[in-house]
């Protein structure tokens, strides 16, 4: 689920007052039933484990719930108040959010996801971390574009998109929460900031301890007062389990599929969960890269959408840095015609076994059968990627598997 792009000049005009406003909860959502019960129920149905790591979060969750379907008062501030210098405070009756993190597949989204579907709070968004982030950009071009047209000089879009997006959601859910890029570290205490001075509450999961996001990045000492505003304003848990929730999944089931779509569609929808499942995009430097499916870390690709488009090494990479976990459908057994194809489907799999990736293939023949021809370069590489496709499908390489 994306923010739809902003409309008209882009200005983020307002005019708010500045009086509170109550906030009451959506009498719609049920909000007799806690997490811990929701959670409860699921396990006696068999649907999920128990799982002692959990309970901390369960808590936490728990407590934002009752909190947050509590009437309080919104900050409603000017946002000309921002623009000339006025520092609006958080209210205190803003409940503190979470940051929930730890190992994948240590069951982080399925409680968030929940807690989503119990939390009274409206408007509220649940939304993936990069999705949003594109978002984010995409808004704030077209704000400086809306600028240029009024001949209104560069300005700051930051305080007005704040916000805006508050207005949208009184509760921001996050999933698979890091960041890796320059462009969002030099804005995120700022646009946070702006969030929780406006009242908002944000849950958000992430494999990172806050204290290592954007680790090693370029001009880091600018994005260190986030982390603060994270610490402040989030509760911090770590979702410390010993069970891989996810790779449970894969016990005693194949991830390689000869010929057997059903097979291949039910591991996808298993692993997708109660995800949202949709289109997914990745910025690449001026253009972007297109997911047919993709639901949290777990994205779904075509042979052909990979391997017979015009993408290389720097695309697949980004793959490995986005999804955990890649399903890659309809591989046919290639010829010699086929030669580029299969160049760019030895360039996947070395990236994918290089950034230890979960990898789950729907092909017409095992390893071996993809590429029976006996001469050229390909042939001699495809020995090795024959190789990396056996051993991906081992225990050993789905317990080594990186996050």
């Amino acid at each position: 689920m994306q923010f739809a792009p902003c409309g008209g000049d882009c200005g983020f005009a307002r005019s708010l007052e500045s009086q509170p406003t109550l906030i009451a909860p959506d009498l719609m959502a049920d909000t007799s039933r806690t997490l811990q019960q929701t959670v409860d129920g699921r396990i006696a149905s068999g649907e999920l484990r128990h799982d002692a790591a959990q309970a901390n979060a369960i808590v936490v969750l728990d407590d934002l719930l009752v909190q947050l379907a509590e009437p309080r008062l919104g900050n409603k501030s000017s946002a000309l108040g921002w623009l000339f210098g006025k520092k609006p405070t958080v209210s205190l009756d803003t409940p503190r959010g979470l940051y929930l993190w730890g190992g994948v597949g240590r069951g982080k989204s399925m409680l968030m996801d929940t807690f989503y579907e119990l939390a009274p709070t409206q408007p509220k968004k649940r939304v993936h971390f990069h999705a949003f982030m594109q978002d984010v950009h995409a808004r704030i071009h077209e704000w400086r574009q809306g600028q240029k047209k009024k001949q209104s000089g560069t300005g700051d879009p930051i305080v007005p998109l704040a916000v805006e997006i508050a207005e949208e959601a009184h509760l921001l859910c996050f999933d698979e929460f890091t960041v890796t890029d320059v462009a969002d570290a030099m804005i995120l205490a700022r646009l946070f900031t702006g969030l929780f001075e406006r009242g908002v509450t944000v849950v958000a999961t992430s494999n990172v301890d806050p204290d290592l996001l954007y680790k090693d990045g370029l001009n880091r000492s600018f994005f260190l007062p986030f982390i603060d505003v994270v610490k402040d304003r989030m509760h911090v848990v770590e979702l410390a389990s010993d069970t891989d929730h996810r790779m449970e999944k894969l016990i005693n089931t194949d991830v390689y599929f000869v010929d057997d779509r059903a097979g291949f569609d039910a591991l996808w929808a298993d692993m997708r969960g109660e995800k949202p499942e949709g289109e997914a995009e990745i910025e690449l430097r001026g253009r972007k890269l297109s997911v047919d499916k993709a639901a949290g870390g777990v994205a779904r690709m075509g042979f052909d959408a990979l391997c017979r488009a015009p993408l290389g090494a720097g695309d697949y990479l980004a793959l490995a840095e986005r999804f955990h976990t890649l399903f890659i459908d309809g591989i046919p057994v290639m010829e010699h015609a086929d030669r580029n194809a299969a160049k760019r489907f030895i360039t996947l799999i070395d990236t994918l076994y290089e950034a230890r990736r979960v990898v789950i293939v729907e092909a017409a023949a095992r390893p071996s059968g993809l590429y029976p021809i006996a001469h050229g370069t390909e042939a001699f590489e495809f020995d090795r990627t024959i190789s990396r496709l056996r051993e991906m499908q081992s225990r050993e390489w789905l317990d080594g598997a990186k996050s």
